[in-house]
């Protein structure tokens, strides 16, 4: 069999890609090669008894002009659903138990969130000392400007909502390329956030301030998954599932794409896959590719879902949109979301459903634990912070041996190289490994691939 653009690795890259390159381009001769017996890789939703159970992704910020466009080229502008006002309070761990995350300034620096030192800390921002040279990471870029204690409680906090991943590991420019942005541009993050606060009362928001808008978490009425399903649905017979490539081989019409039920060749190849599946399909076609792609580390997650049948299960209610935990309460879980309260839609009236994660960088045993073990480290932690412990009558565990990619110091030097070497090659790469770790960046990149591809005829 012959095409124009073998794409491997149906993931929503993968997908995205496909779908690019059909609406942007015109090009319709395309396939979708997936190892897996369905497509959309960790985008991938189950529904059950009127609970929408999201195996990876809980949502995407609707403030991604790419993300809506496709989702209503897939007929689904009808089946967006966006988080309800219920779920606007956050919390975060500190001192073992939840505090709420103010938005206003003055509520915040009384708000306990953070020691008084550390409050104090904050408010020096505007005179931190300039960046140093090479790559910084996350905690050193915090530490510097905003000070020890906030870098240790709230941005490690976020690090481990975004990437499950360690602060002091993770590079600044790669991980959050905005707040490196917004540095570099203004100077200081106090500055930056006020020029996007003057430029959202002229009006200017939805063109982007220095942060960009904020954007709202949005969803599907049948979960991330009703995406990944769609997309895969319009594909046809382009999209080929059970069909693992094992061997790629260069060939004078381009390449040639060998595996246990494949033998294909096309003019113009992606390879949507992870960069550890990308490397070992590079070895033969590209061999200083492998090394850059080998060294681009994942990080473990365990998702755990648990269905209450009593909302008021903990004695008080569980409310608002969850709770991350930074790796200095050594709490033995990364947060949990409340799903009832940010989608009500995805858990019957009047049940809690709650998404725990545990793993990441800092904890990869975890992952290897039983379902009991898992079960009982989750329902004790939960109970320490909701003040009582509570057992849910319906659970669901979801193990990921590699589940987020780290962006770790050097990365982008890395991802550059692979880049490079692949593209000697003639092949482009896309997905979660590279350049952003969420659906919205997944959606970019294949749109930024899809064009790439389409120059190459």
């Amino acid at each position: 069999m012959k095409h124009d653009i073998a794409i491997i690795g149906g993931g929503i890259a993968g997908l995205a890609t496909a779908a690019w390159l059909e609406h942007d381009h015109g090009l319709r001769d395309v396939v979708v090669l997936e190892a897996a017996q369905r497509a959309g890789g960790k985008v991938h939703s189950r529904v059950e008894d009127g609970h929408v159970l999201e195996w990876g992704p809980q949502g995407f910020l609707d403030n991604a002009p790419d993300t809506l466009e496709l989702a209503h080229l897939a007929g689904l502008d009808d089946q967006l659903v966006r988080a309800d006002e219920a779920a606007a309070d956050r919390f975060i761990v500190r001192g073992g138990r939840p505090r709420l995350i103010q938005t206003s300034p003055l509520r915040f620096l009384t708000s306990g969130v953070l020691p008084f030192a550390a409050t104090l800390r904050i408010l020096w921002e505007p005179f931190a000392r300039r960046r140093p040279e090479g790559d910084e990471s996350v905690f050193d870029f915090a530490r510097r400007r905003i000070g020890k204690g906030a870098a240790e409680i709230l941005v490690d906090a976020m690090v481990t909502g975004v990437f499950a991943g360690d602060s002091k590991e993770l590079s600044l420019a790669a991980a959050f390329p905005k707040m490196a942005a917004m540095e570099a541009e203004f100077g200081s993050l106090t500055r930056a956030m006020i020029a996007k606060r003057r430029q959202s009362r002229a009006g200017g928001a939805e063109s982007g301030g220095p942060a960009g808008p904020s954007g709202t978490l949005a969803t599907f009425r049948g979960g991330m998954g009703q995406l990944a399903t769609t997309l895969a649905s319009s594909l046809g017979e382009r999209l080929r599932l059970n069909t693992p490539v094992r061997e790629i081989l260069r060939t004078s019409e381009g390449f040639s794409l060998r595996g246990p039920d494949l033998e294909l060749t096309a003019s113009r190849l992606v390879v949507a896959a992870p960069s550890y599946v990308a490397a070992e399909l590079l070895a033969g076609i590209s061999p200083a590719a492998v090394a850059p792609l080998e060294a681009i580390p994942t990080a473990p997650v365990v998702v755990v879902m648990g269905s209450y049948a009593d909302r008021r299960a903990f004695g008080a209610p569980v409310h608002g949109f969850g709770v991350l935990a930074p790796g200095v309460e050594s709490l033995g879980i990364l947060g949990c979301l409340y799903c009832h309260d940010i989608f009500p839609g995805q858990a019957p009236p009047g049940r809690l459903l709650l998404r725990t994660m545990l793993g990441g960088a800092r904890d990869r045993d975890s992952v290897s634990l039983t379902d009991n073990a898992v079960l009982d480290r989750v329902d004790s932690v939960l109970g320490r912070l909701f003040g009582r412990k509570a057992e849910p009558d319906r659970t669901w565990i979801i193990r990921h041996q590699r589940g987020i990619a780290q962006y770790t110091l050097g990365h982008l030097d890395r991802v550059a190289a692979a880049e490079a070497a692949a593209g000697e090659a003639g092949v482009q790469l896309v997905g979660s490994s590279y350049r952003g770790v969420s659906v919205n960046d997944c959606i970019r990149q294949a749109r930024s691939t899809a064009a790439r591809v389409s120059e190459k005829r």
